[in-house]
């Protein structure tokens, strides 16, 4: 199951899209009716992603939970893009009397969702900090530093790449070493 937890992650937030995207053909709004569901499913998702980023054991766990954080993170971009463009003209058409009170909602919605998928998504980046930290791969001013950076938005990507090519580069020379 701990292979499967990120990429199901890699595609959640991608199936809300999706979930738009399908055709109501029964002429009711099914839509309205599966967003309970969804969310119920987005936070069992969520929870169970950040026991098994903080539960992985194995050979080389921290780099396969870095490269997992990287490869999350890579593929929530556009995402996080279209969110930030809907975000964007969401405060634009506030000038139309009716969007004045719902727009700050859908912003604050919005935000919400983002902040709590970077979360999620961090945790992996995280305990990978923290395992290559203990296992002495990289200093603990670094890993503190990583962890900073993944609590923050667009550094927690960069911060996931270099992190996945410290682990990696430390163990290779580790290797080559031997």
């Amino acid at each position: 199951m701990k292979k499967y937890l990120p990429i199901i992650l890699m595609v959640w937030p991608y199936l809300f899209a999706l979930f738009f995207m399908l055709p109501d053909r029964l002429g009711e709004n099914i839509y309205i009716a599966l967003l309970p569901a969804y969310l119920i499913l987005t936070i069992l998702v969520y929870i169970l992603n950040i026991l098994n980023a903080f539960h992985y054991r194995g050979n080389e766990a921290a780099l396969k939970l870095a490269f997992n954080d990287m490869i999350i993170k890579l593929i929530h971009i556009p995402f996080y893009l279209c969110i930030f463009v809907i975000g964007a003209l969401s405060i634009m058409v506030m000038v139309v009397p009716a969007f004045l009170f719902i727009s700050p909602m859908i912003v604050m919605v919005l935000f919400l969702v983002d902040c709590f998928l970077m979360l999620t998504s961090s945790m992996y980046g995280i305990s990978a900090a923290i395992k290559s930290s203990k296992e002495g791969v990289i200093s603990k001013k670094s890993a503190l530093s990583h962890i900073i950076f993944h609590c923050i938005f667009v550094t927690d990507v960069i911060s996931a790449v270099i992190l996945y090519r410290k682990i990696k580069s430390s163990i290779n020379s580790s290797q080559t070493a031997n």
